[in-house]
C-alpha cells in the first residue's frame, strides 16, 4: 500500500477580532461564511437602527432622500 504524499488536513486560520461600529467592543465572528459583520449585538443593531431613523430626519442630513442645502458661504468659486 503506498503512502501518500501529503496527508489532507484543514486549514484552520486564525480568527480575527473584529470592533464593533457600533460600541467599539471586540467580538469574532460567529460564523466565517458569508460577509463580516458590523455590530457584536442585536442591540447594537438595533441602536443603529434607530440613528440613522433620527439622523435621516434631520434637515440638511445627506442621506434623508432630499438635497443637502448648504449655507452659500460655503460654496466654492469653482462649483457650477
Amino acid at each position: 500500500m503506498p503512502t501518500p504524499t501529503h496527508a489532507r488536513t484543514t486549514r484552520t486560520l486564525p480568527t480575527p477580532t473584529l470592533h464593533c461600529a457600533c460600541c467599539g467592543r471586540p467580538f469574532t465572528r460567529a460564523s466565517g461564511r458569508g460577509p463580516a459583520p458590523l455590530y457584536c449585538s442585536a442591540d447594537c443593531r438595533t441602536q443603529i437602527r434607530i440613528r440613522q431613523r433620527v439622523w435621516s430626519n434631520r434637515p440638511g442630513y445627506a442621506a434623508s432622500g432630499t438635497a443637502n442645502h448648504r449655507d452659500a458661504r460655503f460654496e466654492t468659486a469653482c462649483a457650477s
